[in-house]
């Protein structure tokens, strides 16, 4: 079977068609979590899509979503469920929250991970140690630890959620965290 193109419009398109039919949203979480590459990638692209314009479709997945990341093999399909459960606000269950925080510290310190799901995952842990403050510390050390040998992209980010941390309330759990790259 071949496979259309997977720009973004078309990615827009087939969104705008899931909004008319908010029921084709359990399809392509399917799609996603079948894991076969091509397949995976555009309907998880779509997940993501449809998720920012309206979160309520995602909740109903959100922990079958959170339990099938440890066994994709697809990176764009892992990037784009990570970057979903980034940037779209769902309330999660201490289950799902353990299980995330596991999995996204897994693929932050492995070099095995692309960029962007290492990016999406640092995202990830600095939205649950705001709810979860004894993370924070250990986020901060290995986002440290890991950027005088990391990529501009990963530096950026880290830099940005180091300087949040900076300026939350970590800052009064513990005030020995140098100051990286501000100016």
């Amino acid at each position: 079977m071949q496979l259309g193109d997977s720009s973004r419009a078309l990615s827009l398109l087939t969104a705008s068609m899931v909004y008319e039919e908010p029921s084709l949203f359990s399809v392509f979480v399917e799609l996603a979590l079948l894991d076969e590459k091509h397949y995976a990638e555009r309907a998880s692209r779509v997940i993501c899509i449809c998720s920012h314009d309206f979160p309520e479709m995602f909740k109903p997945h959100c922990s079958r979503v959170i339990a099938a990341l440890k066994n994709l093999r697809s990176e764009g399909a892992m990037r784009n469920l990570l970057k979903t459960l980034a940037e779209v606000p769902v309330k999660l269950t201490k289950k799902d929250k353990s299980i995330l925080l596991n999995q996204c510290f897994d693929y932050l310190v492995s070099v095995d991970y692309p960029i962007a799901v290492q990016v999406f995952s640092m995202q990830i842990l600095y939205n649950l140690s705001r709810e979860i403050p004894e993370i924070g510390e250990e986020l901060y050390r290995i986002l440290e630890e890991k950027m005088p040998d990391a990529s501009a992209g990963y530096r950026s980010r880290a830099r940005r959620i180091m300087l949040q941390m900076r300026r939350s309330r970590f800052q009064v759990i513990s005030n020995r965290w140098p100051v990286i790259g501000d100016r």
